[in-house]
């Protein structure tokens, strides 16, 4: 399924109006071995996550609920400036602001197979493809697509020794219960002005980024910001991630959940 919406101006040096966004699409199932996959276009910014699933001890903690592990990939495929090796910072701060969404978006405990015993460990891989800028915005918006299409393979539980094992095929696929819909929603802030979903040349000169998750009741899931903005320019830029997030919201509502 692909859908996308798209904001025109001619103000930016990309030809976008101060307020203006590059063209968002998304594609499901866009991996054919994954749980749940989907790709995000951002412009010229593109992002793909796939769900891989294993099934595992629990953790000490949580002996009655699965894991999701997110992880984010940013080669030197993808933009210049990344080395091979070494994860950069980037792709760290990243990974960490995914893992946070990712411990409540959907009941762990529902990823349980075998309570204290097997559960379901879902990877959450991203890979991004192009940089030009904003790749977070893409990267939760991949991931919240994932998941939303993610559909677990039946397992069958020996009942004599307890060896839990998959139905061949998948059997009868589970879709994963999503709690909320995550958007996140970045603004460049410079001096005493903001600008949405920067491109890679503007994150370059930028005096520092806002950035807000928003679920679909539009309640805040998270912000991380790397600069004070006064109060009057925080309202004003809460009040257009608002906006900005149903939008992004209804174009996620209209891609496709059939089972891959």
């Amino acid at each position: 399924a692909v859908v996308s919406t798209q904001s025109t101006g001619n103000i930016r040096p990309d030809g976008r109006s101060k307020t203006g966004c590059r063209e968002v699409k998304i594609h499901t199932n866009t991996v054919s071995s994954a749980l749940g996959s989907a790709m995000v276009c951002y412009g010229n910014t593109r992002v793909i996550a796939g769900i891989k699933g294993r099934l595992a001890e629990p953790t000490i903690n949580n002996p009655a609920s699965g894991y999701i592990i997110p992880n984010i990939s940013l080669p030197p495929l993808c933009n210049s400036k990344y080395r091979a090796g070494m994860p950069a910072d980037k792709a760290v701060s990243i990974s960490n602001k995914l893992d946070s969404i990712c411990t409540d978006i959907s009941d762990l405990v529902e990823l349980s197979i075998v309570p204290g015993k097997v559960v379901w460990c879902l990877y959450l891989d991203v890979v991004c493809i192009n940089d030009d800028g904003n790749v977070l915005d893409a990267a939760v918006l991949a991931v919240t697509a994932a998941l939303y299409n993610c559909w677990l393979p039946e397992t069958n539980v020996n009942e004599e020794n307890g060896l839990v094992t998959l139905i061949p095929g998948g059997g009868e696929k589970k879709r994963l219960d999503v709690k909320f819909l995550p958007i996140a929603v970045t603004l460049s802030v410079f001096d005493e002005a903001t600008l949405p979903d920067p491109t890679e040349s503007e994150e370059q000169i930028e005096d520092g980024s806002l950035t807000c998750c928003i679920d679909q009741d539009g309640k805040m899931r998270a912000m991380w910001a790397s600069v004070d903005l006064p109060d009057d320019m925080l309202a004003a830029a809460l009040l257009y991630i608002q906006k900005r997030a149903a939008v992004l919201l209804s174009v996620l509502k209209k891609v496709s959940r059939d089972k891959p």
